[in-house]
This record gives C-alpha cells, sequence and structure tokens, in this order.
C-alpha cells in the first residue's frame, strides 16, 4: 500500500505544539495581509490631508502683477514678476508658504 506509517491516534507533545505553531503563525500571516492592504488603500487619503497646499502661507502676488520666471532653490521659491514699468523678485519660504524677502528694481 502506502510507505507512509499512519498518524497515531495518540499524538505526542511535540506534534501537537508543531501544530499550533502552524495555526497561529498562519492567522498572524493572514492578520498582517489585511493590515497591510488597509495601510496602502488608506495611504492617498493621509498624504493629501498631510500637506495642505500652502493653506497656512500668506504670500499672494499683488494685483497687475505679471510672472515672468520661477525658479526653485531647496526650501525656496523664487518669483520675478513685472509690476507696472518695474520689475520685483520674491523669494518665498515652501515650508510655510510666506514670504522671505522682497527685491524691486525701478524702471
Amino acid at each position: 500500500m502506502s510507505d507512509m506509517p499512519p498518524i497515531p491516534e495518540n499524538q505526542t507533545a511535540r506534534y501537537k505544539a508543531a501544530k499550533w505553531a502552524v495555526i497561529i503563525l498562519s492567522a498572524l500571516i493572514i492578520i498582517a495581509l489585511f493590515v497591510l492592504v488597509a495601510g496602502v488603500l488608506r495611504s492617498p487619503k493621509d498624504r493629501q490631508a498631510a500637506s495642505p497646499a500652502v493653506a497656512a502661507g500668506s504670500f499672494v502676488l499683488p494685483k497687475g502683477a505679471v510672472l515672468m520666471e520661477m525658479q526653485s532653490q531647496p526650501g525656496r521659491l523664487i518669483l520675478r514678476a513685472r509690476i507696472g514699468g518695474g520689475e520685483e523678485i520674491y523669494i518665498v519660504d515652501l515650508q510655510n508658504g510666506r514670504l522671505v524677502t522682497r527685491i524691486r528694481s525701478e524702471p
């Protein structure tokens, strides 16, 4: 018939412990997969809430300003705008959206 010996009715303590270890570890793997899927599904919503689009900032270009150039540096945004006959350069902090400095040039 079969070369495999039959499983004894009175299982040893090691056999029972190994069986319970397999059951517990399998349950932990299933729980971990559910947590992973829940984290991936929840992640985009948290990123949008965690980084508001400069809602705390207070910098707004003046009326009539025409944006000529925009550059970025680490932690800074540099804007060159034409206002009336002259130009102005604005340096804005990217962390809070506030104006760091303004440089004017007269026509």
